[in-house]
C-alpha cells in the first residue's frame, strides 16, 4: 500500500501525519487489519469510501468522515474492534489513533485540507 504524507489543517493547528492510502476495493476491504497499532503520527485514507468496520481488529480508532471538500461531516471517536460506522454522505474516510480527534480538537464542520507532503512506496 501506498504511503502519502499529508498536511490536514484546520483553524486550530498545523499538523503533519503520515497516512496509508486505501484506494482500491481490496486494500479498503483490508485496512487496517493485521496491524497491532498506529502512532500518534499515522493514519489510513480511505478513498471513496463511507462506511468502515472493525471486524478482527484488535484496537480502538476514531474514524473521520469527510466530504467533498475536506469538511468533517461526521466523527466517532473510539470505535471498538467488531463495530460498525457509516456516513452516507462521505466522500472519504479518516481512520486515526484513538485520542487523535480530541488531542487535535477536530470537530463537525471543520475543514482539513489535505496537502500532498511527499509520497513513497511501500
Amino acid at each position: 500500500m501506498r504511503k502519502i504524507y499529508l498536511s490536514l489543517q484546520d483553524s486550530a493547528a498545523d499538523n503533519v501525519l503520515e497516512f496509508s492510502v486505501a484506494d482500491t476495493f481490496l486494500s479498503r476491504l483490508k485496512g487496517l487489519l493485521g496491524t497491532t497499532s498506529l502512532a500518534e503520527n499515522q493514519g489510513l485514507l480511505l478513498c471513496n469510501c463511507n462506511s468502515v468496520h472493525m471486524i478482527g481488529m484488535r484496537y480502538v480508532l476514531d474514524i473521520v468522515y469527510l466530504d467533498k471538500n475536506g469538511v468533517i461531516l461526521k466523527i466517532v471517536e473510539n470505535l471498538k474492534p467488531w463495530q460498525v460506522s457509516c456516513c452516507w454522505s462521505a466522500k472519504d474516510t479518516l481512520e486515526v489513533k484513538s485520542g487523535t480527534i480530541q488531542r487535535l480538537s477536530w470537530k463537525g464542520g471543520d475543514q482539513l485540507q489535505l496537502n500532498k507532503k511527499g509520497a513513497k512506496s511501500s
